[in-house]
């Protein structure tokens, strides 16, 4: 049998879901020569925020089934597995917004995510927007004390016009594996500075992203790569495959979901000559990403730390080429503690099987069953106790569970946008998909929840504005370019985001953007009056959206300072928390987070619209 065959039958033979492997992919790689297969197994992760204990959850069964899920202990299992077998053809790499996110990492600054992965040998990592959340002497800080570097191609210094000068920074990295020399590029989305803080980034621009890669993977050619990876925070979204349990192995010819045309990423790889990239490690939009696109392998692993992909790419030195056929992505592998065995992962949002999710038992991995590492574990012990008794005070209840969606109304966006309201006794309320992070569980909430479905030190703002600039915030708010927003005090009616709208060039400069496509048909106060162009009225919403977060720049720069009280004082997540404390238990029957009697954002199918095509997909899907 030859190398190439028999490295595909071993592949076949690996194609079995997480809980049901019996081999092992290691035979796969080749020792490296001249006449032989090399191949390489790449490891991604993306958007942890923090997340270094496991998440503990419940399934939306009728009785609720506890499990969890994540933590950097069960991450750590998998990778000590796959260096096992791979020595140094094991390449790891993280595609940023490590820090931001939870109590205890939070309290640290970040440090507990540099100290993890220190510990656990990662490669490389690409510069999130979020990475800026907590300043710029901070981010120094993080990146002197990682003993990986960075990689960030496409960061500029505003004053200079050069490359960034951060600690222990690059604009790309040459690994050696086995006997192949590997090139990493990093990239951030040119979203930094409308989706971190943007006073935290006026000394920084964003290099378009083909411009950068370009010009770094011809300084890595001339130095010799034979194979050039992306890790990059820059996000897309593509449809999962029906009927995807657990994971699985999947090769170029398999059937895979859309993906959005106008994603940053897409439109990245789309632009690219063939052969450019052999692989991409992405983040940023919280999506998990299996996929091929323009011919490149995409791995994206969700957020949290709750899944994990891997991407094997076969080197064949009598070609001197990266076989593209024999290509494999295997993902999505779920990070758990224990996995329902009918579904072979633990995720409890997922509809239950037929039979049932069977018992939790104990996952596997290449044959090898995944018990949270002990030294990972004796190292956290230290750093969770130190916020225990923080994150467990509990502040509330919930009835139900308190779901966040991102392209229909929001339950916990509207709680949140309620709680602005009432906390500054405004007229109306404005929330921002991206500021909140995860769904509130039925039962205890306590101030870990809270802080991990809350995690930014945003600040209440107050705006005094006019009718008409209510509704050109609104419009931008709720163009679908960053899912919808939540309100409170309104009702808005909307064309569906399935469906093309108008585009309305407010700015006059004849630039297409996806926030400027107007879906608003109607909007009326809570109580059905319409709104007075020309009536001041109080509006509570995030100092980072009057900031110009999320596209709303223009329509922020319309309103005189002397109408804007930026900082109030109120921390957001301390408004919401003193809101349920009043409150006492939330979502109830008779106070519903959402009614869908009397939607808050309606969406229309009107018939004069014509349905979106899959090759013009107007609303840009990508996360903050």
């Amino acid at each position: 049998m030859t190398q190439r065959l028999l490295l595909l039958f071993v592949f076949l033979l690996a194609s079995c879901n997480t809980a049901q492997q019996k081999g092992s992919i290691a035979s796969s790689t080749v020792d490296a020569s001249k006449n032989g297969v090399q191949t390489l197994a790449i490891l991604g992760t993306n958007d942890i925020h923090g997340n270094i204990a496991p998440m503990k959850k419940k399934t939306r069964d009728t009785q609720p089934i506890g499990y969890e899920t994540g933590g950097l202990a069960n991450i750590a299992s998998y990778v000590d597995i796959l260096r096992s077998e791979f020595g140094s053809n094991f390449i790891w790499l993280d595609a940023g917004d490590e820090f931001q996110g939870t109590v205890e990492s939070n309290l640290n600054l970040g440090a507990p995510m540099v100290q993890f992965f220190n510990q656990k040998n990662l490669n490389a990592a690409a510069i999130g927007n979020h990475e800026f959340d907590f300043g710029q002497e901070v981010l120094n800080t993080r990146m002197q004390e990682a003993k990986y570097p960075y990689v960030a191609a496409n960061i500029l210094s505003r004053q200079t016009g050069k490359h960034v000068d951060f600690p222990n920074t690059h604009r790309h990295v040459l690994i050696q594996a086995g006997d192949l020399k590997v090139g990493v590029i990093g990239l951030s989305t040119l979203d930094t500075p409308t989706t971190t803080r943007p006073a935290n980034v006026t000394h920084l621009n964003f290099e378009e992203l083909k411009e950068a890669t370009l010009r770094e993977v011809a300084a890595l050619r001339e130095k010799g790569a034979q194979v050039i990876l992306l890790t990059a925070h820059v996000g897309l979204v593509c449809d999962l495959e029906k009927g995807l349990l657990g994971n699985q192995m999947r090769k170029p010819s398999d059937s895979q979901g859309d993906c959005g045309s106008r994603d940053e990423m897409v439109q990245l790889l789309s632009s690219l000559p063939q052969g450019t990239i052999d692989a991409v490690v992405a983040g940023h939009s919280h999506q998990i990403i299996h996929h091929w696109i323009a011919g490149v392998p995409v791995i994206q692993a969700g957020a949290y730390g709750t899944y994990l992909n891997v991407v094997y790419l076969s080197y064949d030195w009598s070609q001197n080429k990266v076989l593209p056929d024999e290509t494999r992505i295997e993902g999505p592998i779920p990070v758990c503690t224990q996995v329902f065995k009918n579904q072979n992962d633990c995720n409890g949002d997922r509809p239950s099987p037929k039979l049932g999710r069977g018992p939790l038992v104990t996952p596997r991995f290449h044959g090898k069953e995944i018990h949270a590492s002990q030294q990972i574990k004796k190292w956290a012990e230290p750093i969770l106790k130190g916020s225990e008794a923080e994150k467990k005070r509990v502040i509330g209840y919930a009835k139900h569970k308190i779901e966040h969606h991102r392209m229909k109304e929001s339950p916990l966006g509207n709680l949140v946008a309620d709680a602005l309201r009432e906390h500054s006794k405004s007229d109306f309320g404005l929330v921002n998909f991206g500021g909140i992070r995860t769904d509130l569980e039925e039962g205890k909430i306590t101030y870990g929840d809270l802080f991990r479905t809350f995690p930014f030190d945003n600040t209440l703002s107050i705006l005094k504005v006019t009718g008409q600039e209510l509704l050109h915030i609104l419009q931008i708010a709720e163009s679908g370019s960053r899912g919808l927003n939540s309100v409170s005090g309104l009702k808005i009616k909307l064309i569906d985001l399935k469906l093309e709208a108008p585009f309305q060039d407010l700015v006059g400069d004849g630039k297409f953007e996806r926030w400027k496509v107007n879906r608003l048909i109607d909007v009326k106060t809570s109580a059905g009056d319409p709104i007075d162009p020309n009536h001041y009225y109080q509006l509570a919403t995030v100092d980072f959206l009057v900031q110009g977060g999320d596209d709303l720049k223009w329509a922020m720069a319309r309103i005189p300072t002397s109408r804007i009280q930026l900082d109030t004082g109120y921390l957001i997540r301390d408004v919401i928390l003193s809101y349920i404390q009043k409150h006492g238990t939330v979502n109830t029957e008779s106070h519903p987070c959402f009614n869908p009697q009397a939607p808050r954002l309606a969406q229309e199918k009107a018939p004069s619209i014509k349905k979106r095509s899959k090759n013009h997909k107007n609303v840009s899907r990508n996360k903050s």
